[in-house]
């Protein structure tokens, strides 16, 4: 009995010295590889990697000399491992396999030690991994599903082993009780247990290759989520939140090679036709191979990044001067430009580009995209399929701009607008005819304002459409007032050419005169237009004019002289009257073509039955030319300034001396 068990004392110390000379030259192989690797990239990593070479190596040397003492040195051969591994898995987070370093060592840890001892370091293994999980101070590129995972796993391994142990276990057993124990070769595995091995290393590789399946599946998931969160779905560029990223990085770089970098902010023109024409589809389609175009004619170290819809932005960066960004920019319009082929129809698109320049705008990110995207619809503004540079001084003009439109519908809202009126007066007869309304703006902070201080900046827009009705109403309102009073006064306004050929303007206009009057008048409210806007559209302002006239507004052209086509104004307009411009007035003493002028006007307003006032009379030396040439009805300031609507009716009583000073 005594030899039998000194005999399989023996076959498992022959066992357990093979298995740790293979384990260690396999440490010695695998350990001194990638100590050589990091030496450049890691040199910290690799001299731990060095470490557990020469503690191996001392290992394998002890193991030669005493090999009756494989227990001790298996103890010191399992520790150096163990806090290698450890090592690298607290401090190579870049690692993405280090954690299955300590697959192999589980098992190799419980082939030595046994089942107990074994389950020991199957703890300090599972404690070693939560802890670079849950503490803090070590990176972990794991998830916790991985974590977790791999714990599992390991408990799975462990409890493989141990099956296959215990099975062994008994079979041994079973073979020391034969009669024929002492003809089996004490060296060499039975037939059933080799089977049982392969079984069971086809279970551990199972398990492993498990593991490492769940883990290329959630890296994967992992991977299509950040591409999700970071990759336009379309067209595979960045999107708005990888855009910050790339835009503070090229922000650094470009401040750390003090160069010069360009933000561009590109917006398709007619873009949303081609969803109307040919389909969403199409338009997915387009938006691929602008992404494509874009591209290939960007450099490598350049970012394009798709925000949403046709709206994409590009980072040029590593520039040297502008005009590099100047040439970049048209190859890019140009390769935008070519033809698209959709549903066997070839179709162009262009483009629209903004462009602001970092440092010569120094701005932060935020700022910088929002001056290119200022840029870009400035380009579009200007005729499409071109680029804008920001301009900084432009930009605060804009911003001035901006401020006195708010401004403007503010003072509208609030009632700090008034119609100030200068009287009209006939010299022959010497008594005011009519006044003309002119807009004043009690401005808080700069006082009373003329109005071009703030009509310019207001051209073209809604705001100019709102503070013409205002005063077409105020001076309605006004003569509603005079007339109640028993004042028959004629007053004129002036409309911009905007607000004339806008779409409510009749039908505003129409609605002011119904309630204007208490009793009926016939051209108690004159409007003034320009004789240059006559003539951009005369056959439409002819029109507005015809249907005007028949609810009672009265018109006069304004400047008249200044569009040199008067015989087709007086031909093709139903106007009352014609005002001389007041540039002609001014100089007719002095200089003999201003005064033929003026004489030819009144000989046309005659000639056509219409009436003519002269603006711009200063002097009584004009008075009385004006008088002389059959003009008798003026205006200027040669007369009054404009004055308060209060004021007006105290004026115009007064006892006028017999030449108006």
């Amino acid at each position: 009995m005594l030899t039998d068990l000194s005999l399989a004392a023996q076959r498992e110390l022959d066992y357990k010295v093979r298995f740790l000379r293979l384990a260690l030259w396999l440490v010695v192989l695998t350990a001194g590889l990638l100590g050589i690797y990091r030496l450049v990239v890691t040199p910290l990593m690799s001299m731990v990697n060095m470490l557990i070479v020469v503690v191996s190596l001392f290992c394998l040397f002890l193991l030669k000399r005493r090999p009756e003492q494989v227990e001790r040195i298996a103890n010191l051969a399992l520790g150096a491992v163990f806090v290698g591994a450890s090592l690298v898995y607290l401090f190579l987070h870049d690692n993405t396999v280090r954690i299955g370093v300590f697959f192999p060592f589980v098992a190799g840890a419980f082939y030595l030690q046994g089942a107990r001892i074994g389950l020991r370091w199957l703890l300090a293994v599972v404690a070693m991994i939560l802890a670079g999980h849950l503490l803090p101070w070590f990176p972990d590129a794991y998830s916790t599903f991985e974590i977790t995972a791999a714990c599992l796993y390991l408990s799975i391994l462990f409890a493989v082993l141990y099956n296959f142990e215990k099975v062994r276990s008994e079979h041994l057993e079973q073979e020391k009780q034969l009669e024929n124990i002492a003809h089996f070769d004490t060296n060499a595995y039975s037939t059933f247990e080799i089977a049982a091995a392969c079984l069971y290393l086809s279970i551990l590789f199972a398990v492993l290759y498990n593991f490492e399946k769940v883990r290329s599946e959630h890296l994967e998931q992992e991977k299509q989520l950040e591409n999700i969160a970071h990759f336009d779905v379309l067209t595979g560029v960045p999107n708005r939140m990888l855009l910050a990223d790339r835009l503070a990085q090229a922000l650094a770089r470009t401040k750390r090679e003090q160069g010069l970098m360009a933000v561009c902010y590109l917006d398709l023109d007619g873009f949303k036709s081609v969803n109307d024409n040919f389909g969403h589809e199409a338009g997915d389609q387009v938006l691929v191979e602008v992404t494509r175009r874009i591209k290939e004619t960007i450099r490598e170290d350049d970012t394009v990044a798709r925000l949403g819809g046709d709206e994409f932005v590009l980072l040029l960066v590593g520039l040297q001067a502008p005009e590099e960004c100047v040439s970049s920019l048209h190859r890019l319009l140009l390769a935008i430009n070519q033809p698209v082929q959709l549903r066997e129809k070839s179709l162009r698109i262009s483009a629209s580009i903004g462009v602001s320049l970092y440092p010569e705008d120094e701005q932060d990110a935020d700022t910088l995209l929002h001056h290119a995207d200022q840029a870009m619809y400035i380009a579009k503004q200007s005729g499409k399929n071109r680029y804008h540079l920001f301009d900084a001084k432009n930009d605060q003009r804009a911003r001035s701009h901006h401020a006195l439109l708010q401004q403007i519908r503010h003072g509208l809202q609030h009632g700090e607008f008034e119609l100030y009126y200068q009287p009209k007066v006939d010299l022959a007869a010497r008594r005011m005819v009519g006044a003309e309304a002119l807009i004043r703006w009690h401005h808080a902070q700069r006082g009373l304002l003329q109005p071009e201080e703030f009509l310019r900046v207001i051209e073209n827009t809604e705001l100019e459409i709102e503070l013409g009705n205002w005063v077409i109403a105020s001076a309605c309102a006004q003569l509603r007032q005079w007339r109640q009073d028993g004042h028959d006064v004629e007053v004129s306004i002036n409309i911009s050419a905007y607000h004339l050929q806008s779409a409510d303007f009749i039908n505003t206009l129409r609605d002011e005169m119904q309630h204007c009057c208490p009793r009926p008048c016939h051209r108690c409210l004159q409007i003034e237009v320009l004789e240059t806007v006559a003539l951009e559209d005369i056959a439409r302002v002819g029109e507005i004019i015809k249907t005007c006239r028949e609810f009672g507004v009265g018109f006069a052209l304004d400047d008249f002289g200044t569009g040199y086509s008067p015989l087709t104004c007086l031909s093709k307009l139903e106007v009352d009257a014609l005002k001389i411009d007041q540039s002609f007035v001014r100089v007719m003493l002095e200089e003999k073509g201003a005064h033929a002028i003026v004489q030819g006007i009144i000989g046309l307003a005659h000639a056509f039955d219409r009436t003519v006032v002269a603006e711009g009379a200063e002097h009584a030396a004009h008075f009385q030319a004006l008088l002389e040439m059959g003009c008798p009805i003026v205006q200027g300031y040669g007369i009054s300034k404009p004055m308060p609507a209060s004021a007006l009716l105290e004026w115009s009583a007064r006892e006028w001396p017999a030449t108006p000073a």
